[in-house]
């Protein structure tokens, strides 16, 4: 069974900022392209071509270079997101977890799925659950709490009473 996800859309900021810079090197992109397209027809043609019929060919190849770009931008626009979604649903997924610990909860250790960036941080974190959870009676006793309590919550109580 394969963990797809449900949406290519976890953290609306990044990954729209990210699509808005691919829109915008595309426009720049397209822009270079038909500010130096007319340019590199005069100098290939080597002024052997009347103006009119340069003008006439770049006009030809630009509509169609541009229907070609309009027709592609979903896609690139899409799979920015796709991609996107690697790095922004693990921090999200990371971020869920840090906040449930500092609100004194008792937190899960977290997987990230196949082929998302960073897995190593996941280790370190579900790492960090483990050894809090081997050392409660230490930590806990410091803070003059029930032993029984899980480090995760104590931790996250006393964190949230600091702030």
């Amino acid at each position: 069974m394969k963990n797809r996800r449900r949406t290519q859309v976890v953290h609306r900021q990044v990954q729209y900022k990210l699509a808005l810079r691919l829109v915008l090197h595309w426009a720049v992109f397209a822009l270079a392209f038909a500010a130096l397209s007319p340019l590199w027809r005069l100098l290939q043609s080597g002024g052997s071509l009347p103006l009119s019929e340069s003008l006439s060919r770049l006009a030809s190849d630009a509509a169609m270079l541009g229907v070609l770009l309009v027709c592609l931008l979903p896609y690139f626009v899409y799979d920015s997101l796709k991609l996107s979604n690697r790095f922004a649903g693990p921090m999200v997924r990371l971020h869920r977890a840090i906040r449930g610990l500092s609100q004194g909860e008792t937190v899960a250790p977290i997987h990230f799925r196949q082929g998302d960036f960073w897995p190593e941080v996941a280790d370190d974190f579900n790492g960090m659950l483990d050894r809090w959870g081997t050392h409660r009676g230490d930590a806990t006793e410091a803070k003059g709490a029930d032993t029984d309590v899980p480090v995760a919550v104590s931790l996250g109580a006393s964190a949230a009473a600091d702030h």
